[in-house]
């Protein structure tokens, strides 16, 4: 074996770095190649605040980072989360067998149009590996949602006219005069930046009367259901409600509110009873007993208007607390007999209209440093009804403090038109000498025992050695075999160690879905089996087996998902409509209640088990 020169071998191992880069590129872009991005919708036409289901599909990659959405300033766009859609298939081609597989990543989103007309979502970047992907822009056209004499949504002001941060409470109310389906409100005011709006919780006025919770925007509000009187119609009513207080100055039409809902626009005649029919809210408010069908309405509400008169400028204090209202301010100390230097608990309250606005007095104004100790943490506060709390700890440092001192709120009465003063009375404390109290004891620190002696390297610095033995034979090996050998030999097995890496990943992917699939009904009757199951929790459990079995995301699933795939699979028309009649029906609990006796539920879980068990002839 020849000695080939240093020179040599350094330029053959660049060679070599240099086409495996370049293997290395080209495996990575057409790995690329394969991967696109599509925005896809359920619906191309829709009424201000509908709806719309739209997904960022990644096709070629089992996962990608979320996009950016917030160039989609015409729409209200809330995240549904993302799930993998990756799928397994075997065909046979003259006679030899391939398995393909597809790799597949969505994001779902819901989104609402703000506003009428052609409306655009522009090309969305989509990162994958490291590189940009952009999807194609997609328009829709949004109309103007109409209303209907049989469903109103009303907004109600508590005052037409106020003054920059006074709370004014605002109540929406929706009259339902027709059987519905399920709903969603949008509330533009809530993210307005010319308004601060916190829900209230829900009050019940009298017997007979429910709450249940509404998502809007990113909070969950409680509203009451009842029934009311509307234009001399008796209605059902879903009624909630806001503080909204103005941050500016100026004439304001509040923006239109909308609830999308869906109607009945007919019925479908049954031979027999079903076993849920009589237990929906909506079911005992109307009489009707048939299966009915449903179609997406928008109901829009009006838009008051409301005054925002500006604070006066004249006596208004140096301190003036932003609370408009009528305010009442107490304090309370524990323990009031005390050593220099023990902790006092001071608690305040402040009390009125928008307390949960209020801010802790600046105590150094009221408390002299000579004599008092205030830590500089401030406390955040805690709400309970129209009040909020406040709780700090804090130190007497002298013994002549015979009280602690009046804490004072400024406020302005917009009753009085004028800026108001209130303050706690003072609290009495005695303070008795214990001991030499220092400037740490005071702080509430404990002082250092002491130092810490350094102590010297036992063993010093290690030696550096040197000498023939501590040196590298750097010559070339006499074994070295040859480098044009390596050449040949290397681009294959590199290929080969790539693609057997991505063989493995995929199949233990498919082994985990395999496995997932056939365990999903088993976990099913467990959970149906368990007779802690809370009725709500039914609908949950279907659509969890749904989602394995169809490969699909449970928490967004509706029978307008699961539909295509079961006629896909040639599943029984008449199974399918039983499973959209239980999902159909575990929609209607979120509004409607529940009104079912012990029988009733256990005929429910045995139609749900029963319903999985004949698709399991169908589903994979």
């Amino acid at each position: 074996m020849k000695n080939y020169p240093k020179k040599t071998n350094q330029a053959f191992l660049l060679t070599f770095m240099l086409l495996s880069l370049q293997l290395l590129v080209a495996a990575t872009l057409f790995a690329a190649a394969d991967i696109s991005v599509e925005t896809v919708l359920d619906r191309q036409e829709a009424s201000i605040g509908e709806p719309l289901s739209m997904q960022i599909q990644v096709n070629g990659a089992d996962s990608a980072q979320p996009p950016d959405l917030s160039q989609l300033v015409d729409f209200t766009v809330q995240e549904r989360g993302g799930q993998g859609n990756s799928s397994t298939s075997v065909t046979n081609i003259n006679g030899k067998w391939e398995r393909i597989t597809n790799h597949a990543y969505f994001f779902n989103y819901t989104i609402t149009p703000k506003r009428a007309g052609s409306l655009t979502i522009p090309a969305i970047s989509v990162e994958v590996d490291g590189r940009t992907y952009d999807t194609q822009p997609v328009t829709i056209t949004a109309s103007k949602p109409e209303e209907t004499d049989d469903l109103k949504l009303r907004i109600f002001l508590s005052t037409g006219k106020c003054y920059v941060g006074e709370p004014v409470t605002m109540t929406v109310t929706w009259f339902v005069g027709k059987d519905v389906n399920g709903f969603e409100f949008q509330l533009p005011v809530v993210d307005d930046p010319r308004f601060s709006a916190v829900p209230l919780d829900s009050k019940s006025a009298g017997a007979g009367q429910d709450e249940i919770k509404i998502p809007i925007g990113s909070e969950a509000v409680v509203a009451t259901k009842g029934r009311g009187e509307f234009a001399g119609r008796d209605f059902l009513t879903v009624t909630f409600q806001y503080l909204l207080l103005p941050k500016e100055a100026g004439s304001f039409t509040l923006p239109q509110a909308t609830v999308a809902c869906q109607t009945v626009s007919g019925f479908r005649q049954s031979s027999r009873r079903a076993p849920f029919n009589g237990f929906g809210s909506f079911d005992n408010f109307f009489g009707n007993s048939n299966q009915p069908v449903y179609r997406t309405l928008v109901v829009p509400s009006n838009t008051p208007e409301l005054t925002v008169l500006p604070l006066p400028e004249q006596d208004k204090p140096a301190d003036f607390s932003g609370l408009v209202g009528d305010y009442t301010i107490q304090a309370d100390a524990v323990p009031q007999n005390v050593n220099i230097g023990d902790p006092v608990t001071l608690t305040i309250t402040v009390s009125g209209p928008s307390a949960r606005q209020a801010k802790l007095p600046d105590l150094a104004r009221f408390l002299p440093a000579s004599s008092f100790k205030i830590p500089e943490e401030i406390a955040a506060g805690d709400m309970e009804d129209n009040k909020k709390i406040f709780t700090q700890t804090i130190r007497v440092k002298d013994t002549s403090v015979t009280a602690i001192p009046p804490i004072a709120l400024n406020y302005f009465d917009p009753a009085k038109k004028s800026y108001q003063l209130a303050s706690t009375a003072p609290i009495p404390l005695t303070v008795h000498t214990a001991r030499v109290v220092t400037a740490t004891d005071a702080e509430g620190k404990t002082a250092a025992v002491g130092q810490k002696e350094l102590k010297a390297a036992e063993k010093g610095l290690a030696p550096n050695y040197a000498g023939e033995e501590a040196l590298i034979d750097q010559r070339a090996s006499s074994y070295q075999f040859d480098q044009w050998l390596l050449l040949f030999v290397a681009p294959p097995l590199l290929f080969f160690l790539i693609g057997l890496a991505r063989f493995m990943k995929n199949r233990r992917e498919n082994d985990r879905g395999r496995r997932k699939t056939k365990q999903a009904l088993a976990a099913l009757e467990r959970q149906l089996a368990d007779p802690s199951l809370a009725p709500e929790n039914l609908s949950s459990s279907l659509k969890e087996y749904l989602a394995v079995k169809l490969q699909k995301n449970a928490g967004a699933l509706t029978f307008h998902d699961v539909e295509p795939a079961l006629l896909a699979l040639y599943v029984d028309e008449a199974l399918v409509a039983q499973v959209k009649e239980l999902l159909t029906r575990f929609e209607t609990w979120q509004y409607a209640g529940l009104n079912n006796t012990a029988k009733d539920m256990e005929q429910i879980r045995t139609k749900t088990l029963d319903v999985a068990r004949r698709l399991e002839t169908y589903l994979p």
